[in-house]
């Protein structure tokens, strides 16, 4: 149902209306299999999405959203938290999770955010951040190390940086030639995507900045109550002293 309404209601009025919609939506789906630990939603199913992901029909929040929450919930009290493109109902519960400040930042203006800052020059000041948020913002950043170099001065120190990308087998693939949004899409699987890491290709740049990585990788069981990703890597950046 859900993907039927996406191909036959126009986008823009979507979002304009996602409070709205949402809650209808959620009837449809309302049973005991699984449950959305950001918004508390029991259904029968998750909702699965044109890249075979698992959305929550409440809240809409996406597999990595829940697990990262499962990460973070009970280490936020009196932190001060950077949060890159915020998905809405991890941002929501972050703010109530008694965090000592809480921002949100978003360059691209997709999602709701405090603030409207330039990873390659990050408008806060050095050793400043307990915990920052960088999820699937490496890809879009041609200066990518430059970006790396920010997150890294900013954080206190023994801060830590949780992050993610789409990651691939091998080698980091990147080919500076490709330009144009649909050599983007064909190379990288997306049309504002400039490489595809690999986890190892990730560890080595984020420590030629400086930072000691912790790498989680993560595999759901059969249950799979909360619709995690059947595997998953995170990489826990920390700035150690």
């Amino acid at each position: 149902m859900y993907n039927t309404l996406k191909q036959l209601i126009p986008k823009t009025f979507l979002k304009k209306n996602e409070s709205k919609i949402r809650p209808l939506v959620a009837l449809f789906y309302k049973g005991n299999t699984v449950h959305c630990n950001l918004c508390g939603f029991k259904a029968s199913k998750f909702i699965e999405n044109q890249r075979g992901g698992n959305l929550c029909p409440k809240c809409g929040s996406v597999a990595r959203a829940r697990r990262l929450w499962s990460i973070l919930e009970s280490s936020l009290k009196d932190r001060v938290v950077l949060h890159f493109s915020p998905a809405l109902k991890l941002s929501e519960c972050i703010r109530k999770a008694h965090t000592k400040e809480y921002i949100t930042t978003d360059f691209s203006k997709e999602f709701k955010a405090d603030k409207r800052l330039d990873i390659l020059d990050i408008a806060e000041p050095d050793s400043y951040f307990d915990c920052v948020i960088c999820y699937h913002i490496l890809e879009h950043i041609e200066n990518d190390i430059q970006a790396m170099s920010e997150l890294f001065r900013i954080l206190k120190p023994n801060g830590v940086c949780y992050i993610q990308t789409p990651f691939k087998d091998g080698e980091i693939y990147e080919d500076p030639s490709v330009q144009t949004e649909s050599e983007r899409l064909l190379h990288f699987g997306q049309s504002d995507h400039v490489r595809i890491y690999s986890v190892s290709g990730l560890i080595k740049r984020l420590e030629h900045v400086g930072f000691t990585i912790e790498r989680l990788d993560f595999k759901s069981d059969a249950n799979n109550v909360n619709g995690y990703a059947a595997q998953e890597t995170i990489l826990k950046a920390q700035k150690r002293v």
